[in-house]
């Protein structure tokens, strides 16, 4: 009597789509061209509020010697970490179409929260408020 062969190996689909990495590697060039874009809108960051200052009627100019700085090193440290979950989880073959969105979303709220915070600590604006009243 003969043994009947061994089944064959189980067939595993791949995780890893095509679509998915060509979708996670679009969202990260836009990620670095978003980037790159606001280099010149962080690294005078004074100048770009200014034009906001004036837009609203308030006199005085913006306190941002280390704004420009941290705001832009802060975008450039979540683009360089959603780049590496991001290739991280194509070579564990996991979805990674969500972590560009994700540090996409991330960046905006801390550079949102940046501009804010040096809005709400500038002198010139804390008097536009207090007389707007």
């Amino acid at each position: 009597t003969e043994l009947p062969p061994p089944p064959p190996p189980p067939v595993v689909a791949p995780t890893n789509r095509t679509r998915d990495v060509i979708v996670t590697t679009v969202l990260l060039l836009v990620g670095v061209f978003d980037v790159v874009t606001a280099f010149a809108t962080f690294a005078d960051l004074g100048a770009s509020l200014s034009l906001v200052y004036k837009q609203l009627g308030i006199d005085g100019t913006v306190a941002t010697d280390l704004a420009a700085p941290y705001g832009l090193a802060i975008n450039i440290t979540v683009l360089v970490i959603t780049i590496a979950v991001s290739l991280l989880l194509i070579a564990r073959h996991r979805r990674a179409f969500w972590v560009p969105l994700a540090g996409y979303v991330l960046a905006g709220i801390v550079s949102s929260g940046l501009v804010i915070a040096l809005m709400l600590n500038d002198p010139a604006y804390q008097a536009w408020l207090t007389q707007n009243q």
